[in-house]
């Protein structure tokens, strides 16, 4: 190339650099805007979500835009950047049913998706069968084009709903039900690379009698082992005398506990349209959230644990959340476990006797299962006329965010999305903020997620411009919509973050701060507080972490968990062999 040549090359190459660089979609500050997911012609329904260790996520969902109920994918970076086609990945085209059935998604260590669903793809004799998916964040099948077949498609067994976790090697576990001669349920495993480790068809649990099993669900344990909750009934199906049980099942299949399972509910109450939640306590037993309903004037809501050894830590058909049985009715719990304190939450659905007016309430337990915010709970949305619906928690290190949505005006279909977050006491970060506005018209299916920033993730699907759609909002941990300061925009994609820490907000600060920073690639990082002495009082990070922005909170504990006095105080954070600090001012 001639001198002249580079000279044309390079000052091409300057005027692109000036120009404006196509915006591309990314977390909006506006709530009356959001992120589009698929906003495409047809219907846009039954969205899913859950965090990679990038700070991103993936949103699955189910969508009509080809005439058919397809499942569809989309990956989004930590900036709300999708990574994928406008509009998402094509999983399955299969043909579905009519009406469609619940399905999960979960991903595993190395950020692939696993997406669980039934379709009618085998005919004949089959009605719905279960397939398994797994794509990698590149948009490879790794479980090939077609998924895996949990199903015997010679049997015409009825399999809605699957459930799918991944445990500690890597491997799947899917749950599902069988509903044939009898209802049964079915449980997989599957290798990572795409292997079914528990027979051609899983394994089935036993049932006597007229009993049925239904409701099943699933988390990870310790050392590739798994505990599944189900529901076990007899009686008539619109009026079941209905228990719980619980196993754990060792890597290779076995039970691990009593092979009848372990009884955690035994009033009978649980009503058909009830399902039980599970949570891994992070020690290789579980935790267990529900609501039953002796009468219409009674819903009541409990809380159970049981120990790596299948124990029952907490009595026999747990804790009730709250005892007012003053014209209150408590539904649809969610919980949300802090494992670096070992402390328990459950928030709740609170309604009047005539179920026109609803609230948000929340429990604190002991590890003994003694309620700690009085026996009614604590209140943090009172009860009034605006309906609230999909009440949700996740757990951010040392503190949970709750979101919902609520009517804006009584009796209408439209619905804002709320959300606010506590510390372990209870006390607000902020106090209930709308992320999605309620004139934007009705709204479903909220999910919410939180990811390695301690950033929250919603979505949920949207009727504001037609029968359907996919959208998506984050909230930062002080309330803020959209990107924190400082972060890289959407229009700077093309350059990489580079190693920066930021300046603490708020500062001063009495007790919570947040501190973000950023690294421009994969590599070891450690943030630690010391005091005007030089003295450590804090690690917040040491860890192995991939490129990106990251936000940590820093609640003004020491490492033992004691608050630390009034000062200036340092944080230090350590990237490689690179080091940079700054300082900050708690005032209490």
């Amino acid at each position: 190339m001639t001198h002249f040549s580079r000279l044309i090359c390079f000052g091409f190459i300057f005027l692109f650099l000036l120009l404006p660089l196509p915006s591309r979609a990314q977390w909006s500050n506006d709530p009356l805007q959001n992120l589009a997911i698929a906003d495409t012609t047809g219907e846009q329904v039954l969205p899913k979500i859950a965090p990679t260790s990038d700070g991103g996520c993936y949103i699955s969902w189910f969508d009509t835009r080809n005439g058919n109920y397809s499942v569809y994918l989309q990956r989004l970076n930590s900036l709300g950047v999708p990574q994928w086609q406008q509009n998402g990945l094509l999983v399955s085209n299969h043909p579905q049913q009519s009406w469609i059935t619940d399905y999960d998604m979960t991903v595993d260590n190395n950020d692939n998706a696993i997406i669980v669903f039934s379709d009618i793809r085998n005919g004949g004799n089959s009605n719905l069968d279960v397939f398994a998916y797994k794509i990698a964040p590149d948009g490879t099948f790794l479980w090939g084009a077609d998924g895996i077949g949990l199903s015997d498609s010679t049997a015409s067994d009825f399999e809605p709903s699957p459930k799918v976790t991944a445990t500690s090697a890597g491997n799947a576990v899917v749950a599902w039900l069988k509903s044939g001669t009898h209802d049964l349920i079915g449980l997989q495993k599957i290798s990572e690379a795409g292997n079914k480790m528990w027979g051609d068809f899983g394994i089935t649990l036993p049932v006597t009698g007229d009993q049925r099993l239904s409701s099943p669900d699933v988390v990870p344990a310790l050392n590739d082992s798994v505990i599944a909750v189900w529901k076990n009934s007899t009686g008539p199906f619109w009026a079941p005398t209905t228990r719980l049980y619980t196993q754990k099942f060792a890597p290779d299949g076995t039970t691990a506990w009593d092979s009848a399972g372990v009884l955690i509910y035994d009033l009978g109450n649980i009503s058909a349209w009830t399902d039980p939640q599970i949570y891994p306590d992070a020690h290789g037993g579980a935790f267990y959230t529900y609501y039953d309903s002796p009468s219409l004037s009674q819903f009541n809501v409990w809380v159970q644990h049981v120990s790596a050894h299948g124990t029952l830590l907490f009595p026999v058909n747990g804790v009730q959340a709250s005892t007012n049985s003053n014209d209150r009715l408590h539904s649809e719990p969610t919980l949300s476990y802090l494992h670096l304190s070992d402390e328990l939450y459950v928030f709740w659905l609170e309604k009047n006797g005539n179920q026109n007016r609803w609230g948000v309430f929340g429990q604190k337990f002991s590890p003994a299962g003694n309620r700690l915010w009085t026996d009614s709970g604590k209140q943090f949305v009172p009860v009034n006329n605006l309906e609230i619906s999909f009440v949700r928690s996740i757990p951010a290190d040392t503190s949970i965010y709750i979101s919902y949505f609520q009517a804006p005006t009584p009796s209408t279909m439209n619905d804002a999305v709320k959300t606010f977050r506590i510390d372990r006491n209870g006390n607000l970060f902020f106090s209930p903020t709308v992320l999605s506005d309620a004139s934007l018209g009705e709204k479903g299916r909220l999910q919410l997620t939180v990811n390695s920033e301690n950033r929250a993730f919603l979505t949920w699907s949207d009727k504001r411009s037609d029968a359907g759609d996919i959208y998506a909002q984050n909230v930062n941990p002080d309330g803020t919509l959209g990107n924190p300061p400082n972060t890289v925009s959407a229009s700077n994609m093309l350059f990489p973050e580079r190693f920066r820490l930021y300046q603490n907000y708020p500062n001063p600060f009495n007790p919570f701060t947040i501190i973000d920073y950023s690294i421009g690639k994969r590599g070891m990082v450690t943030l630690k507080i010391f005091n005007s002495l030089g003295q450590k009082v804090r690690t917040l990070v040491a860890s192995m972490q991939e490129v990106g922005m990251k936000s940590v909170t820093w609640n003004g504990l020491d490492d033992t968990g004691t608050p630390v006095s009034s000062g200036l105080y340092f944080y230090r954070l350590q990237f490689n062999n690179k080091v940079l600090s700054r300082k900050m001012l708690l005032l209490r």
